[in-house]
């Protein structure tokens, strides 16, 4: 484990001194990050790690690429042990909609504030049941890049009556199409947004006017949306746009 000194990820830095560590260790907050991501963790190693006991000190787990499939988050969900958990990533794990069920209903995940689905087998359904959950509704971050979502996902995702406090919100190469896109300008989910990542998306000079137009993008300062079919006046259009009060940063082809 990696003892962290900041509590967002970007900032951290390991630290040695032998203090610093044993205030960690007895702290009421937990102050590590555990990285096992592509270690090919089955589900039998990571029954074995939930019973760890210093599990719980760990604020970010790092679970990326491994070999426990929706069966592993199912017990992952009921751990106790991670109910101080803040950051959890499971990308690249072949996960559907029942991980999703069981992050959902987690009756110990709701603190967690980030949450990394990239690159799982994620459809509408799982968009459902994670729009659904008050369990998740303090999320900040929600990564769901490569996940088939399509515009039903994307609209499930603009109903959600808990997913008030999203900041930075993944959705590349989601499938969501203009309709999907609509769907979330008219969401009051996007209020609070400030990053937005639609690359890949199959997405054309029709979505620069929704978000442009849209009045639930007030805090929304980075944009992304390289790859789409986008003509050379969108960037100025985004930029022009009275509702963008806080727009700073566009990235396109």
């Amino acid at each position: 484990m990696t003892l962290l000194t900041d509590i967002d990820e970007s900032e951290s830095m390991v630290v040695h001194e032998g203090q610093m560590y044993d205030n960690a260790e007895t702290s009421d907050e937990p102050r590590f990050q555990m990285d096992l991501n592509d270690k090919d963790v089955i589900l039998e190693e990571l029954e074995d790690l939930l019973q760890y006991p210093r599990l719980s000190l760990v604020k970010i787990l790092q679970l990326d690429a491994n070999s426990f499939e929706d069966a592993g988050v199912e017990r992952l969900a009921r751990a106790e042990v991670l109910v101080k958990l803040d950051r959890l990533s499971l990308a690249d794990n072949k996960l559907t909609h029942r991980a999703v069920k069981a992050l959902a209903e987690s009756p110990v995940l709701h603190r967690l504030r980030h949450l990394y689905l990239q690159r799982n087998q994620i459809g509408p359904e799982g968009m459902r049941l994670l729009a659904e959950s008050e369990t998740l509704s303090g999320l900040n971050t929600l990564y769901l890049k490569a996940n088939p979502l399509g515009p039903e996902g994307a609209a499930y995702l603009a109903a959600s009556p808990h997913l008030r406090n999203l900041k930075e919100l993944f959705l590349d190469r989601t499938q969501l199409g203009i309709e999907g896109l609509a769907a979330l300008c008219r969401s009051e989910v996007m209020c609070t947004v400030e990053k937005l990542m639609l690359p890949h998306n199959g997405l054309d000079d029709r979505a620069i006017e929704l978000i442009a137009d849209s009045d639930c993008l007030p805090n929304l300062v980075t944009l992304d949306l390289y790859n789409n079919h986008l003509s050379s006046d969108a960037a100025q259009i985004i930029k022009q746009s009275p509702k963008l009060k806080k727009f700073k940063f566009l990235q396109v082809d």
